[in-house]
């Protein structure tokens, strides 16, 4: 197995990003503390990366991701966790595909 030299570099260079941004992250509550607006902004994050992430499929693919998503929603906010909303998301898209939908 070989890897492409630019790759290997292009990971790197990303790995040394997120070091950063993790220590600036640091630093800064640090000297900032935990005020309202922060706890706010990181409660709320992960979701917000989740939603940009399925927009694009959701937008192209249309059908089973709808059906995917819909179903992820109603599972997330039923049971109150995210794992058994991604299981339902993965099982309603899987069951939309099986049953011909886009």
């Amino acid at each position: 197995m070989s890897a492409n030299p630019e790759n290997l570099i292009a990971i790197f260079v990303m790995a040394l990003a997120a070091m950063a941004a993790k220590g600036g992250g640091f630093v800064a509550m640090r000297w900032l503390g935990r005020h309202r607006f922060v706890s706010a902004m990181l409660q709320h994050a992960p979701g917000a990366v989740l939603a940009s992430a399925a927009v694009v499929p959701l937008v192209q693919m249309g059908g089973a991701f709808i059906a995917g998503a819909v179903a992820g929603v109603v599972v997330t906010r039923l049971v109150g966790g995210l794992t058994g909303g991604l299981f339902a998301a993965v099982g309603a898209v899987a069951l939309a595909r099986w049953a011909g939908l886009p």
